[in-house]
């Protein structure tokens, strides 16, 4: 078990170093700049939002210099998402409601959503957002600058607003998952699709570019959308970026635990691309590298070993700074990463909750429906 641990602490400590040197990777912020405004369209699919939305339209109310139109498609709710909205409509004149039409076959309910509204959008760049984000005070003048031919397609990461114990857990991962694993320089640099991240609840696009790639009708039975849009604009020759994103929004993705399991179970293991035998690797990974040192150092001190002790405690240790590292970068409460071990146990089980899903052909319920592979 010594062995093991040391080779363990070897392999944190070389985590390590590869985390601080990964997360140089993203470009830094971007200056505002006195420079022509670029006619954007903010495009927001809302299904059951009539909690979120509101925040999200009050953010836009002072950033309206930047906009040329705000387009909203309520998909099929059967909450007020649509009353909410419409309250809004005087305080943001450029604010257009649509309802969303019936979901065809074939596609997920979010990919239709965002499909119909960049046929109506107008803008030059389209600017997806998810009803629960809130834009910053300078959310969009700081995206201006990004707006060029550099690339034409932005996705970035949202700082991220937790509560309950499996936000707390679970939601931090995102971002753990891609300075961890994902060369970020490759992702901006190279066109091949496996070096691909984005985050679905910021996406800004060309609109040209976005038609030509085929637009969300070219991923429509597509679970993890965001993936696979920047997928496909890699695949089209598009440059994209990948961007930290709390200068730029803010979001609360899930509000409840039941609701955290349901919607990261339904990611998790489409991610890996469904692969069984990559999702297990990498829990048994995690087990090794993450939980098993916080095992072995509660047994040493049942049985008075020092060496396992010491040697457990450094691994930990190093894991603490590892997840430390990562929430300081995105501005999550670090607190909690003396928890780490807890959280990946967390994602295990999530892992195996969603292989057993795809096993037993259930489909992964989100919002009313049920979605297949």
């Amino acid at each position: 078990m010594l062995v093991l641990l040391l080779i363990i602490n070897l392999l944190l400590l070389l985590q390590l170093v590869w985390i601080l040197y990964n997360s140089t990777a993203f470009p830094k912020s971007p200056v505002i700049e006195s420079t022509p405004i670029k006619p954007l369209s903010i495009l927001i699919p809302a299904r059951n939002e009539a909690d979120n939305i509101g925040r999200l339209l009050e953010s836009l109310i002072s950033q309206q210099d930047y906009i040329k139109e705000i387009l909203v498609l309520d998909d099929q709710s059967t909450d007020g998402t649509s009353s909410v909205v419409r309250e809004y409509q005087y305080k943001l004149s450029n604010l257009k409601l649509y309802q969303g039409k019936e979901l065809p076959s074939g596609w997920t309910g979010k990919n239709y959503a965002c499909q119909q509204l960049g046929e109506y959008a107008e803008g030059e760049w389209l600017l997806f957002l998810d009803a629960d984000v809130t834009l910053e005070k300078n959310g969009l003048a700081l995206l201006q600058p990004c707006l060029d031919d550099n690339y034409r397609m932005i996705s970035a990461f949202p700082r991220q607003r937790v509560h309950t114990f499996l936000e707390r857990m679970l939601v931090p991962f995102m971002i753990f998952l891609v300075i961890c694993h994902l060369p970020i320089r490759q992702v901006m640099k190279t066109q091949d699709p496996k070096f691909a991240a984005a985050h679905g609840a910021f996406i800004c696009i060309h609109k040209e570019s976005y038609q030509k790639a085929g637009g969300h009708a070219a991923i429509k039975s597509a679970i993890v959308d965001d993936m696979e849009l920047m997928r496909l604009m890699k695949r089209s020759q598009f440059p994209v970026a990948l961007l930290r994103g709390e200068k730029f929004a803010s979001m609360r993705m899930y509000e409840t635990n039941r609701s955290v399991w349901l919607g990261f179970r339904k990611n998790i293991f489409t991610g890996t691309g469904s692969n069984i035998y990559l999702t297990l690797f990498i829990c048994l990974l995690y087990a090794l590298m993450y939980v098993l040192p916080i095992v072995c150092l509660v047994s040493g001190l049942l049985l008075g070993d020092k060496q396992i002790v010491l040697t457990a405690a450094i691994a930990y240790l190093i894991g603490v700074m590892i997840k430390i590292f990562i929430d300081l970068q995105a501005k999550t409460n670090w607190y909690t990463s003396f928890l780490y071990p807890l959280a990946c146990s967390c994602f295990i089980l999530l892992a195996l909750d969603a292989i057993r899903i795809h096993m037993k052909r259930e489909g992964y319920e989100w919002k009313g429906r049920r979605y297949y592979e």
